[in-house]
């Protein structure tokens, strides 16, 4: 594979060589992993993305790289280990001085850190504890809290939850842990109409035209304040969809119940959060093409009904915040409507 094309190294392992040979000299000299009489590091880290590229069983991988079950087990253990002893250095919150790009998807967000919501992953539980791991959609599943920068990075990751858990349950645990999720002062989150409008978290107007598709099936454009922010709201937080289809696009073994233990899938998520960052500023290129794939799916998804009575209670409700919404909106219509005008003049 890494003597091959680099199409099929990327196809094989979801890391380019380059990012390969650096991955492996990062856990080698930074992280302690060795190599083993038998199987060198480079070995260990290539069977271990098999199995999370591909949702690959390891008796698949003992016929093709004659090891036995024992020490491909062992090693995939080892690796996972080390990968996530780099949590801290790659997912880390953002210093509150940082601004958005120069992307007119942010230009009126210029406070906002990222987006956040939640995310369901498939995973495999005993059948005493299938009723908590059961969603609304009767799929059993593990609900994270992701939150993402404009650059499809993670900030922030908490798997684990049961699949029957809301999504405001999640945020409500992520803000009082000891590693807790904390806004600063002045700076926000844009989120989803399922949350509360209030300080640090920046909500789309509900019962106004919201999603992306919407917009492209009616081909209207924007007639009221609220629906000018709703569209550009969903634009700019368009990025969490996306680099969540894009993680569970990447790394097949997100997207289906796996043999591992309850304990060792959530491991796995946040492991594949980590090669995600790890890789994001390093292959934008092979990435579009996962990605292209990815809008694709979700333009033809569904929109998600919203649940009132799962809102977020953590964050309070204030005057102040809903009015500062108001006048956003007020500014970006006022905005519009003269670069409409000059445009009906030209």
């Amino acid at each position: 594979m890494y003597d091959g094309s680099e199409l099929t190294c990327y196809d094989k392992l979801r890391l380019t060589k380059r990012n390969f040979h650096d991955l492996c000299i990062m856990l080698r000299e930074r992280c302690g992993l060795r190599d083993s009489v038998y199987v060198n590091v480079e070995e260990k880290v290539a069977m271990f993305l098999l199995v999370l590229g591909h949702g690959l069983k390891m008796r698949l991988l003992r016929g093709d790289y004659k090891r036995s079950l024992e020490t491909i087990s062992r090693n995939f253990s080892d690796v996972l280990t080390t990968i996530l002893s780099l949590s801290l250095e790659f997912i880390k919150l953002p210093d509150p001085s940082v601004q958005p790009p120069d992307d007119y998807k942010w230009k009126w967000f210029d406070n906002a850190l990222g987006a956040l919501d939640g995310c369901h992953f498939d995973v495999c539980v005993a059948m005493a504890d299938q009723g908590r791991y059961r969603n609304r959609k009767q799929q059993i599943t593990t609900n994270m809290l992701g939150v993402v920068d404009w650059n499809m990075k993670f900030l922030y990751v908490l798997p684990g939850w049961e699949g029957s858990a809301s999504d405001s349950r999640v945020l409500r645990d992520a803000m009082s842990r000891q590693d807790a999720f904390v806004v600063p002062n002045g700076k926000y989150y844009l989120v989803d109409a399922g949350y509360t409008n209030g300080p640090g978290f920046l909500a789309p107007f509900r019962s106004t035209r919201y999603h992306l598709k919407e917009w492209v099936s009616s081909q209207q454009q924007p007639t009221t304040p609220k629906e000018l922010y709703n569209l550009r709201h969903s634009r700019a937080r368009n990025v969490v969809e996306r680099t969540f289809g894009l993680v569970k696009k990447k790394w097949a073994i997100l997207r289906t119940q796996n043999f591992f233990g309850i304990r060792d899938q959530i491991r796995i998520i946040i492991a594949c959060c980590i090669l995600h960052n790890y890789s994001r500023d390093r292959q934008h290129q092979m990435d579009d093409l996962l990605l292209q794939e990815v809008d694709a799916e979700l333009a033809a998804m569904p929109n998600e009904p919203i649940d009132d009575a799962n809102l977020i209670r953590s964050v309070q409700v204030t005057p102040e915040w809903n009015a500062y919404r108001d006048q956003l909106a007020d500014d970006m219509f006022a905005e519009y409507l003269v670069r409409l005008g000059e445009h009906e003049l030209q």
